[in-house]
């Protein structure tokens, strides 16, 4: 039940923020996000409002054909690290960088939080010793 919840709190807020760029303002887009804050404290939702940002997020971006992309390196980003990552983003993905030392190196890189490519070397580690 909760889950549903979160989903129609989540979907409400993104087909509000799907509104043509006339309506937006800044005092408009304020009074948005002071209701919707008030909505989750007084339904007692506050402490989900992460999950229902994000997923807000996962569902706006859909309905502009956009995508969130997460690009995870074991160290900062390399130049030729950094042409790959241009080479993928288009106008409107919202790009996500995340420094992971668990990855000991290469990259690992994440479509809409479910496409994964990744040629870590954990997990070239993982392959081969799951073969034992």
């Amino acid at each position: 039940m909760k889950r549903d919840k979160i989903k129609l709190y989540a979907r409400a807020l993104a087909d509000i923020l799907d509104k043509p760029a006339s309506v937006k303002t800044t005092a408009w887009q304020g009074k948005i996000i002071n209701n919707f804050v008030k909505l989750l404290v007084n339904t007692g939702y506050e402490n989900k409002s992460k999950g229902i940002l994000d997923l807000a997020e996962d569902l706006l971006l859909a309905k502009r054909g956009n995508r969130k992309i997460t690009f995870e390196t074991a160290r900062k980003t390399t130049v030729s690290q950094r042409k790959l990552l241009e080479s993928i983003v288009k106008k409107g993905d919202v790009l996500k960088e995340k420094i992971n030392p668990e990855l000991i190196a290469g990259v690992k890189i994440i479509i809409n939080n479910s496409r994964q490519f990744d040629v870590s070397m954990q997990s070239k580690l993982q392959k081969l010793t799951s073969n034992f």
